[in-house]
This record gives C-alpha cells, sequence and structure tokens, in this order.
C-alpha cells in the first residue's frame, strides 16, 4: 500500500507540474494571438467627408477639362460653387447637365459632366476597394483574438469554475469513482457554437478494456445530455492516464432532396448548389443561379459556392464569410458576370436557421398544415458594391419543418403569382420525404399550362428532424 500511495503522490505531482507548463506556455500564445489581432483591428484609415471627396472629383475635372479652356479666364469656379457640385454628385451619384447649369455657367458643360461621372465612378470603385481591406484587416483581427480567447477559455475553464461547473465537477467525480475508469482531472470548456465541451484526464483500472463511447454513456447520465467522443483520438481507454474529450451530440438532423434541370436539354445547368454539413454542428445548403445560362453560368455560380464552402469549413463563421464573398465579388476582374447566392445554414444542436441572400428570391417554410414564405431582405447584385452590410435573418426551426429553396427558373416561368403558386402546391402535397416533395413540385410547376420554361431551375428540398 505504502508503494501504491507513493506512485500516485508522484502521479499527482508530475501532473501538477505538466500542468503549469501548458498553462504558462498557453497565456504566452494567447497574448501574442491577441495583441496581433488588436493590431489588425485598430488600424483606422482617415475618414473623409463625403463633401470633401465630392468637391475633390470636381477640382480633378477643372483640372484637366478647364485649364486648356478659352473660356477659363471668364469662366472661373468659386469654392461655394465647387461645394455645391460636390455635394450632389455625393447625393445623387452623379451630375447632369442641369445640375451644373444651376451651380455654374459652362459653355463646355457636357465635356465637364462626362468627365465628371467617369471620375466619380472611379472614386465608388477605389472607395469599395479601401473598405473591403479594411474589412478584411478587421477580420483577420478577430479570427486572431477568437483564437486567443479560445485558449484562454479552454484553461480558465480549470483555473476558475463556474457554480454550475463546480456542480458538475463534483457530480462526475463521484460518479467516475464507482466505475471501472480512474479520473484524474476535468477540464470544462463553453463552446459558443456546440455547447459544453468536456475533458477527462483518465485511465483504466484494472480488468477488461473499456471505450470512449461507453465512457461517454457514463457521463451523460450525469450530465443529463447526450454526449459523444470528440473524433480523432483514441477509441480505447488505456493503462496510463490521458485526455480524452467529450461534447454534446447534435439534436438534429437534416435530409436533402434535390432536382435541378437546364433551360436546355443536353446544356449545362448554369445553377450550382451545395447541401451538407460543413463542419461539426453545421448543416449548409446554397443556391447560386449565374447570369444567363449554360457553361459561362454555371463556371460563375461554381465559383461562388466553392468559395462559402472553403471558408465555411476552414471555421470561418457566416458573417464573414459574406464579407470575404464579397471582396471576392467587388474585386473581380469582369463587372458584368455576376451569380447569386441564396444561403441556409442550420446550427445542428440548437436549431437556429440562418438566412441571407445575395440576388436570391424567396424561400418555403411548411411546417405541420401552414406554408410561409420567408421574404428575407435581398441586396441586389448590381448594388453589391454600395452596400455596406448585408443583412442576415434567423429563424428557430422545429422538428419536421420542410424548407424549399429555390432559383427563380421555377417561378418566373409564371406570367404572375408564381411564389404563391409554388407554396400552393407545397401545402397541398401530402408526403414528407424530401426527394418526393423536390419531384413533386417540378412536377406540379412544370405540367401548369401558364407555366413556361425561361431560365434553369433547381428546387431544393430539406427535411429538419429531431435525433433524439
Amino acid at each position: 500500500m505504502e508503494i501504491l500511495r507513493k506512485k500516485e503522490f508522484e502521479e499527482d505531482r508530475l501532473f501538477q507540474n505538466f500542468h503549469e507548463m501548458i498553462l504558462y506556455h498557453m497565456r504566452q500564445m494567447q497574448q501574442c494571438l491577441t495583441t496581433a489581432g488588436k493590431m489588425f483591428c485598430d488600424h483606422n484609415d482617415e475618414e473623409e467627408t463625403c463633401e470633401k471627396r465630392g468637391r475633390d472629383v470636381v477640382e480633378s475635372v477643372i483640372l484637366k477639362e478647364c485649364v486648356g479652356c478659352c473660356e477659363n479666364q471668364k469662366c472661373q469656379f468659386t469654392l461655394a460653387d465647387k461645394d455645391r457640385l460636390g455635394q450632389i454628385i455625393e447625393k445623387q451619384g452623379g451630375l447632369s447637365y442641369a445640375d451644373l447649369k444651376r451651380c455654374h455657367p459652362c459653355k463646355n458643360g457636357q465635356d465637364f459632366i462626362e468627365e465628371a461621372n467617369q471620375i466619380y465612378e472611379r472614386e465608388l470603385f477605389l472607395r469599395a476597394m479601401r473598405n473591403q481591406m479594411k474589412q478584411l484587416r478587421k477580420i483577420v483581427g478577430e479570427q486572431y483574438i477568437r483564437a486567443g480567447n479560445t485558449l484562454g477559455d479552454f484553461f480558465q475553464g480549470k483555473v476558475s469554475l463556474t457554480a454550475d461547473n463546480k456542480k458538475l465537477y463534483e457530480k462526475i467525480t463521484k460518479g467516475f469513482a464507482k466505475s471501472q475508469l480512474r479520473l484524474k482531472e476535468i477540464y470544462f470548456y463553453d463552446n459558443p457554437e456546440k455547447g459544453k465541451q468536456i475533458y477527462l484526464y483518465l485511465k483504466k483500472k484494472k480488468g477488461r478494456e473499456i471505450s470512449t463511447r461507453q465512457a461517454a454513456v457514463l457521463l451523460s447520465s450525469m450530465t443529463m445530455e447526450k454526449m459523444k467522443p470528440l473524433p480523432d483520438q483514441k477509441k480505447m481507454i488505456g493503462n496510463y492516464y490521458e485526455i480524452y474529450g467529450f461534447t454534446p451530440e447534435e439534436k438534429f438532423h437534416v435530409i436533402a432532396g434535390i432536382h435541378t434541370l437546364p433551360m436546355i436539354a443536353g446544356d449545362e445547368n448554369g445553377d450550382s448548389f451545395s447541401m451538407g454539413k460543413v463542419r461539426e454542428g453545421s448543416f449548409v445548403s446554397m443556391i447560386s443561379d449565374g447570369m444567363g445560362t449554360g457553361q459561362e453560368a454555371k463556371k460563375e455560380s461554381r465559383k461562388i459556392i466553392e468559395v462559402m464552402e472553403e471558408l465555411l469549413g476552414a471555421g470561418i463563421n457566416e458573417s464573414q464569410s459574406i464579407q470575404l464573398l464579397r471582396s471576392m465579388m467587388i474585386l473581380q476582374p469582369e463587372k458584368e458576370k455576376y451569380a447569386t447566392l441564396d444561403f441556409f445554414q442550420l446550427d445542428l444542436f440548437a436549431g437556429i436557421g440562418t438566412f441571407f441572400k445575395i440576388g436570391a428570391c424567396p424561400c418555403l417554410l411548411k411546417r405541420k398544415n401552414d406554408v410561409e414564405i420567408i421574404q428575407v431582405d435581398t441586396i441586389p447584385v448590381n448594388l453589391l458594391l454600395h452596400t455596406e452590410k448585408i443583412p442576415i435573418y434567423r429563424k428557430k426551426m422545429e422538428s419536421e419543418d420542410i424548407l424549399v429553396m429555390l432559383s427563380d427558373g421555377a417561378f418566373d416561368g409564371f406570367s404572375q403569382n408564381g411564389l404563391e403558386m409554388a407554396a400552393r402546391y407545397l401545402k397541398e402535397m401530402d408526403v414528407v420525404r424530401p426527394q418526393a416533395i423536390a419531384d413533386g413540385l417540378y412536377e406540379q410547376i412544370t405540367t401548369n399550362k401558364e407555366f413556361e420554361k425561361r431560365d434553369d431551375m433547381t428546387i431544393m428540398v430539406l427535411g429538419i428532424w429531431d435525433r433524439y
């Protein structure tokens, strides 16, 4: 017994030294990440008033058009003239000949107006680029700070336990004392996306092997929440102490159905879509409709989908992913090529649905026997350059909800009330399998005598259910 007590004392001492060493290095890493993040976020550019920017445009036009003009000595712009024209160009987004005439007489006014509008368009583009660079710096900084906070939160969860965690700590300790596992230490991390994650420093007692799934079942009985082992760790608990992580089981799951068809048989469909889990606890579905039809439209819509998949899969949240996507769309060289985006993300732990739309049409939600048209504020693609913020809409989803996402080809073929007609078809359908609903909606829409195919068509149906 003396030998066993001495061995346990040595294990405790080594564990405490190891814990202090890890905590020290983690705090250093947290400080470095947080400092770097603040440096990115605190980078502020000098702000200019709209009037000053507009007046700068007028000054540029005067230098180019008026210096060599034969009427230059007779026609002199005053500071008040420049200010008035600057205010008008900022307010209206351009100048007309009538605007110039009200502020200042000019015999070559048409040339002046054309040059002013061209310079102002370039200024708008450069302004948008500057804003995007500021936004990108902010996003990078927030990612650094978030990583630092994650490190700090994990170890803070052990160093200063909350009242709830203290009770749970005692409950888990007592529960494992009666099991075939020996528990040395417990760490809590309150993940804002996945709930409370629990890390146990475990080894098995003498006897048969015990799997991490068996430990998760035991832990579930103490937390009163269904837990599962974290992926990419050992499946069996061995004879030596190691850290094993456990996270709540996802509460919801999604089954999807899709029906998609090009406008011209045998041609490429200009719509692209994606659906599935992008990371643990997050299901995402997207439809992108490229401008026009065929291969070129497909190329543009596919690019949008792939960028969003990469950003979300890397752990970047939807708000920051939208801003990065917006930067890419603004800075692309071919401005005449656009693609819409209809986005839905479901938090599989909490059941919160997130919607946003860039040039996309409304969704349909069937809940029990009612159908709701979800009218989310959408940003027209051609105004994306001038939009500071893309509106995001969130809605609590329920088990047995049916969500239908459509490209506009599914109802633009009707002369009027196409979306309302699709909603009526959905309400009358007496099936719950998503693929059957997608096929049924396509059949009902395309066989209607009033429907005329004018665009590529995509119908995506998502069925949301409880796991437990």
